[in-house]
């Protein structure tokens, strides 16, 4: 059996080899009658000579496009309509020249048929330069072009019935399945316009929840990104369908990803569920402000990101933390801002036992009201807690409603008030006291001690 199929394959590539050499002769015959002539050197002299021309000229054009195109008050649209302008300025030169050099040659009864063909070169490319300026993104504005400008240069040459029958006939076959180029080439260039039909869709959708105010960025993630994984999907299911692919051959393939996703996948996987469980059951959301122990310490701040491997959290030092899903599924998190934004701080503060108490708590109450970030309702608060070793000890309690601008500088602006207060009323913050008793001298009998030293 194995001998067999060997000697199948070996045949699949001799046949291979020779339409290849046959196209090759074909090509190389073509070039010989065609292009190596006498006649074919006038055409080649004027083509390269207006090329020239159309070069010099796209120069100027490009200058004067480029200073059009700083001008701020343009929108987007407008600057990338006079980029296309300036981009096919050439290319349109050059085809008004050849054809006053073809009205020429035809008056001098010479061959135009180089020329024809560069000029309808140059007419596909500027019809399918226009129409790229209508599709939003310049990735899939660039895939389109090269393909369509690949199609028609093939078939101003006349070799794109000959293509197609090349890739219809050349093919691998793997069991039942019989995949040949043309199918092959077909399936990608269907999952590319779905997918940016998909991308379209998706952003189409996202930007109409985004006008739902009720709605919270949580729930409008989940919906957005489950929306592109069901698209890209079903892109591929309809693209493999479309080619002459039984799915039902995938199903050992699907065992095996699943036995790579048990060994090797895990986490990846993990973290891509964890992403759908933080977002369905909202408990972290873009923008909220949480506080999370990882292996490397606490780290506090924003969540700027959310994606299926994890969630990235800016801190107030300007660093990005990316914190894997599951990390957030497993571990405690402090959300400041889960529910509502408005957070209380506490701030202790110990006075001397000579100072006014009743003064001390009225000072700080107001330092915290000065305080720009500090609300006022809820007002501030301050409690007389406890009779410490050295001080008697009060609690200074204040409210923030953004914890994202942090929560160390707020309270020190407040202590920084508390102690100018503290200063300008003459109450003390004290140092650690002690109290030292030391008792009367001890009266030492030496007698005993030299006694002993006359009797050695």
């Amino acid at each position: 059996m194995e001998q067999e199929n060997q000697t199948i394959v070996e045949q699949e590539v001799e046949e291979v080899a020779s339409q290849v050499t046959e196209y090759a002769l074909l090509i190389y015959q073509w070039l010989r009658e065609s292009v190596f002539t006498f006649e074919s050197a006038y055409e080649l002299a004027v083509i390269f000579g207006t090329l020239f021309i159309a070069v010099l000229f796209r120069a100027r054009v490009a200058r004067f496009f480029q200073n059009l195109s700083k001008q701020r008050e343009l929108g987007v649209a407008l600057q990338r309509l006079i980029r296309t302008v300036s981009s096919i300025s050439m290319p349109v030169t050059w085809s008004i020249l050849l054809s006053l050099s073809i009205a020429a040659f035809e008056g001098y009864g010479l061959t135009i048929g180089f020329m024809r063909l560069v000029i309808s070169l140059l007419v596909a490319f500027i019809v399918i330069r226009i129409v790229s300026i209508f599709i939003p993104s310049a990735y899939w504005s660039k895939v389109f072009s090269w393909v369509a400008w690949t199609a028609a240069a093939l078939n101003a040459v006349g070799v794109l019935d000959m293509v197609i029958e090349f890739l219809q006939d050349t093919g691998l076959t793997v069991g039942p399945v019989n995949i040949t180029l043309w199918a092959l080439l077909k399936g990608i260039m269907l999952v590319a316009i779905l997918i940016w039909g998909g991308t379209l869709l998706t952003g189409l959708v996202e930007r109409r929840l985004q006008t739902m105010e009720r709605m919270s960025s949580a729930l409008r993630l989940l919906i957005v990104r489950i929306l592109r994984m069901v698209l890209a999907i079903l892109a591929v299911v309809i693209a493999l369908a479309a080619i002459g692919i039984d799915l039902t051959v995938f199903a050992v393939f699907s065992g095996a990803l699943g036995i790579g996703i048990g060994l090797g996948l895990q986490r990846t996987v993990a973290n891509m569920f964890a992403s759908y469980t933080l977002l369905a059951d909202q408990s972290v959301k873009p923008g909220d402000v949480i506080e999370v122990d990882t292996a490397y310490g606490p780290t506090y701040g924003q969540v700027k990101k959310m994606t299926t491997r994890y969630v990235s959290v800016l801190s107030r030092d300007g660093t990005e933390t990316l914190i894997p899903n599951e990390v957030l599924i497993a571990n405690p998190v402090t959300n400041w801002s889960h529910s509502d934004k408005v957070t209380r701080r506490r701030m202790p503060v110990g006075i001397a036992y000579d100072a006014d108490v009743d003064l001390a708590l009225q000072l700080c109450i107001e330092a915290a009201g000065e305080v720009e970030r500090v609300l006022s309702v809820p007002k501030p608060n301050c409690l007389m807690r406890e009779f410490g070793d050295s001080s008697i000890n009060i609690e200074l309690r204040f409210w923030i409603n953004d914890p994202e601008n942090g929560v160390a500088n707020v309270t020190s602006d407040v202590m920084r008030k508390v102690w100018r207060k503290f200063k300008e009323n003459g109450i003390e913050v004290p140092f650690p006291q002690r109290d030292l008793n030391v008792k009367g001298a001890v009266r030492l009998d030496t007698r005993r001690a030299d006694s002993a030293s006359d009797a050695s």
